[in-house]
């Protein structure tokens, strides 16, 4: 789960999951099962109308922008130290750690802060038209549990993400893990060092694990090969299609940003 965090990456990451919704033919679920708030309902919204589920006990909403800064500027200047800011352009940086607090400053802050939750409120909006006549209620910086949360339109049915898999697994749909792969490579044995072994003894030794390691390779070509044979009546695109898709209702699981 995910409790927000950045407007600007989690508003990027949200951006990527629409993209994907408005592709033709995906219908995309979001299954949250424990916390999608802020930025994370920013994300989590971004389902296919009528496809945002969540656990009944699952952490929700949280529609609101909270903006914080340390300042130590009369603390330095109790111990006489004086901090010096210096400027291009009035509105930069409003606030600062060191610099003087002014009722300006904190008034543009403010106004930042007003803008970004004008454009959260626009988006969970145009991505939940439900909410559309109802986001000023519930875009007030508050959470819900999602058994609560169905009842403002806040998601569309509450449900696991592990139950979600398997009622689809059940009506028959292919589901597919993503597995990370890892692409670091690992050096033949004789490319490593041999201990304790003379410079003739270590030449010797590396000779020897390089043979080892050719035939290995001829093996595997020859597998390879082998199994391009068999794979030539194969529909690749068909293939390809399963692998970028999986479930047949595209599906995310625990739904989170940052």
């Amino acid at each position: 789960g995910s409790p927000g965090g950045s407007a600007a990456h989690y508003g990027l990451a949200a951006q990527q999951i629409g993209r994907l919704r408005d592709e033709v033919g995906i219908k995309l679920t979001v299954v949250v099962d424990t916390v999608a708030a802020s930025g994370g309902y920013m994300i989590a919204c971004c389902s296919s109308p009528g496809r945002l589920y969540a656990a009944p006990f699952a952490v929700v909403g949280s529609i609101g922008v909270i903006g914080q800064q340390v300042n130590i500027h009369d603390f330095l200047k109790s111990y006489g130290v004086t901090p010096l800011t210096f400027r291009g352009g009035k509105d930069k940086a409003p606030l600062s750690l060191m610099g003087e607090v002014t009722e300006e400053g904190k008034q543009k802050i403010q106004e930042m802060i007003d803008h970004t939750h004008v454009a959260f409120k626009s988006h969970v909006a145009r991505a939940r038209p439900i909410l559309a006549d109802s986001i000023d209620s519930v875009a007030t910086g508050d959470v819900w549990l999602a058994s609560d949360a169905i009842k403002v339109g806040l998601v569309d049915r509450l449900i696991s993400s592990d139950e979600y898999i398997d009622e689809r697994i059940s009506e028959g749909a292919r589901v597919l893990k993503l597995i990370k792969y890892d692409k670091r490579i690992h050096l033949p044995a004789f490319l490593s060092s041999s201990a304790g072994l003379s410079p003739f003894g270590h030449m010797r030794a590396s000779m020897k694990h390089l043979r080892e390691f050719t035939k290995d390779a001829r093996r595997i070509v020859s597998k390879a090969a082998s199994l391009v044979d068999d794979l030539e009546a194969t529909d690749v695109s068909q293939v390809a299609a399963a692998r970028a898709f999986g479930v047949g209702h595209g599906a995310i699981g625990n739904a989170k940003v940052g």
